[in-house]
């Protein structure tokens, strides 16, 4: 049981197991000798064992007694499985010491797999990176990091090790590890052998034949074979493609519209060369396409980019009225099934998804945004935000799962299922959506890294999504600079949760914990501060009359802005504010929402025009208005 369950099941019983806990805690404590270094907390005791050579100190393993007495083994960071032969003959429980005595008794006896340390095999791959057999994508084998492992007299700073090593045998090296190291042996053999001639691409070379030698020119001759081998295989499966979209995605339509198509093609086509003479026009992409589609016949259309990509652009504003033009007859354009697979490159999920990052990646790479000469291009900022939907359940079928109900991150999603028993309460079905954007700071680099179905999130739910998305940005060497989002109450509370002390009253950025010398910003949302000061100006004095603004003596008030538009712009053929209109001064619940008429109001032109007909009696009010202005403008760039 988890603690929290014993804690409302039985709390006698919980005390009882405490304080045989305490007591255990103290044994250790007491008795405990080298090798050995104890670390007690409240919720759990650790036994560690460290590597100490070359002044470095790491930890070799560490052993794991949680408050239910359960012990697990950690060697070099990774978990001892349960059915290691170690385990064999040990007790289920370690609630006395002699039973945690009995337990390092039986480590002794073990030593650490040594893997593959040789030197020569180091180099075959990065620290962290996993081994792969052939053109299988199955991981057989990882080189692990530095841990200042020792051996006997053998020391060694990383090495190999198969992905189902023990961690700890009897020997030296387990049978894994020492039958992996025959394909580390084939595998460094095949690139030495690659970096003597096939490292050079000699079909584009400069080398004359006649200054080859003859094993070049056998080379030159097996590089030719295998890439027309390799565009053959490529042209056959472009080829296996389009039949197979042609079938499927293919349109046909009647014979006697077919040939009215035909008949005008033939006719207007003089008349759309001479009005789009340019050959790479759109207007005459469209045209091409319907003639192509024209002349298809019933043999189905392969569709230019282009026109899929309009298509998409037409579908995505109104699904309604892309079938009604679709349905016409006016305009031949792609079915929504052949749409669909080009929309959904990716299967739709919520949460992270490892498709998306390394879509992101990719995307990142394609702007530059990795260069070593222009290292400023790597920042990036997070914008996250909810929008309301259609509280609905729709069937995946692909997943066979109901998507709808709240779906939060995996800590969400685990806080919301206590919640659930707390309240004994069933599944919610979500009303937003929380979004998550990437958007580049110098670049145009705009994309939608995550979305998670919720009822109405709130701080505690919010804190670990950003930390894992900033975490996750950050792993593929983007750099988050600052996080933005609108006013609502659960994101100010987001930045109150970063205070480094109670007396802090202002949060405004937090340090990133993957680079100390860095720091992330906390950005409210421009147009959304623009639109609250315009609502809280426009209460000034009138509409809900809740603000009586001044400063030295002088009103700050919308009334002025009221008088501005009904004595010199409403009437007047000549408007000092020609943008100024009767939506921008009465407010409704439509207008308070639009961000172009609160940047309209408080903009130069509207404060000049105050200054130049009112004079000093509205001193405060242009001061107000040009200050707001400078400040949108001073946000409202990308340099």
């Amino acid at each position: 049981m988890r603690m929290y369950e014993v804690l409302f099941a039985c709390p006698d019983q919980l005390t009882k197991e405490l304080s045989k806990f305490e007591r255990l805690q103290e044994d250790i404590q007491n008795k405990l000798c080298s090798p050995y270094v104890p670390v007690l907390r409240d919720d759990y005791i650790e036994i560690l064992e460290l590597y100490k050579a070359g002044g470095k100190t790491a930890i070799k393993l560490a052993v794991t007694f949680d408050p239910t007495f359960k012990a697990t083994i950690h060697v070099h960071r990774k978990k001892l499985p349960q059915d290691h032969d170690l385990w064999d003959g040990l007790p289920q429980s370690f609630d006395t010491y002699s039973k945690v005595q009995l337990l390092l008794d039986r480590l002794n006896k073990y030593v650490v797999c040594i893997g593959n340390p040789d030197e020569e095999y180091q180099d075959l791959v990065p620290v962290g990176t996993a081994l792969t057999s052939g053109n299988s994508s199955e991981v057989h084998a990882y080189r692990e990091g530095d841990f200042g492992a020792e051996l006997g007299k053998v020391t060694y700073s990383s090495t190999i090790r198969a992905m189902n090593c023990p961690m700890l045998v009897e020997g030296p090296r387990c049978c894994s590890c020492a039958s992996y190291r025959r394909c580390l042996r084939t595998r460094k053999q095949r690139l030495a052998e690659k970096d003597n001639l096939l490292d050079i691409d000699l079909i584009h070379s400069r080398y004359k034949h006649k200054d080859m030698s003859r094993q070049m020119l056998i080379s030159k001759i097996n590089q030719q074979k295998s890439c027309i081998k390799s565009m053959q295989h490529q042209i056959d499966k472009q080829r296996r493609d389009i039949d197979r979209e042609i079938l499927r995605s293919g349109i046909s339509i009647p014979d006697h519209q077919n040939q009215e198509m035909s008949d005008l093609f033939s006719v207007c086509r003089e008349d759309m060369e001479k009005a789009f003479p340019d050959p790479n026009s759109l207007q005459i992409l469209l045209w091409e396409q319907q003639m192509k589609f024209s002349r298809s016949g019933k043999n189905g259309m392969r569709w230019h980019p282009m026109i899929i990509k309009w298509c998409l652009y037409l579908r995505h504003k109104s699904s309604k009225a892309y079938d009604v033009l679709r349905d016409s007859g006016f305009i031949i354009l792609p079915s929504a099934r052949t749409l669909f697979d080009y929309s959904h490159y990716t299967a739709s999920a919520l949460g992270f998804q490892g498709d998306v990052v390394q879509m992101l990646q990719e995307e990142a790479s394609k702007k530059e945004m990795f260069s070593k000469e222009e290292p400023y291009k790597c920042y990036v900022g997070i914008l996250f935000d909810e929008i309301r939907i259609k509280e609905d359940l729709v069937y995946d079928k692909h997943t066979g799962e109901l998507v709808g109900y709240c779906n939060l991150d995996k800590v969400g999603n685990q806080i919301l299922q206590l919640q659930k028993l707390s309240d004994n309460e069933g599944s919610v079905t979500a009303k937003n959506m929380l979004v998550l954007m990437v958007r580049g700071v110098s670049t145009d680099l705009k994309f939608p890294l995550a979305g998670f179905a919720t009822l109405s999130i709130t701080a505690d739910f919010l804190y670990p999504i950003i930390w894992k998305a900033i975490d996750i940005v950050e792993i593929i060497n983007l750099k988050v600079l600052f996080l933005t989002c609108d006013g609502a109450s659960s994101n100010r509370k987001i930045f109150d949760m970063h205070k480094v002390s109670e007396d802090q009253v202002l949060v405004y950025s937090t340090v990133n914990p993957r680079d100390k010398s860095r720091k992330i910003f906390f950005i409210s949302d421009v147009p959304h501060l623009m639109k609250t000061t315009r609502n809280c100006f426009s209460n000034s004095n009138a509409h809900k009359n809740t603000r009586k603004l001044w400063k030295d003596g002088k009103d700050i008030s919308w009334l002025h802005i009221l008088k501005l538009y009904e004595e010199h712009c409403e009437l007047s053929l000549y408007s000092p504010c020609p943008k100024l209109t009767r939506a921008h001064v009465d407010m409704t619940a439509f207008g308070c929402m639009k961000v172009n008429l609160a940047a309209q109001v408080l903009s130069s032109s509207v404060g000049n025009a105050l200054e130049e007909l009112y004079g000093d009696s509205v001193n405060e009010t242009v001061a107000f208005i040009r200050n707001f202005n400078k400040f949108f403008d001073c946000l409202n760039v990308r340099r």
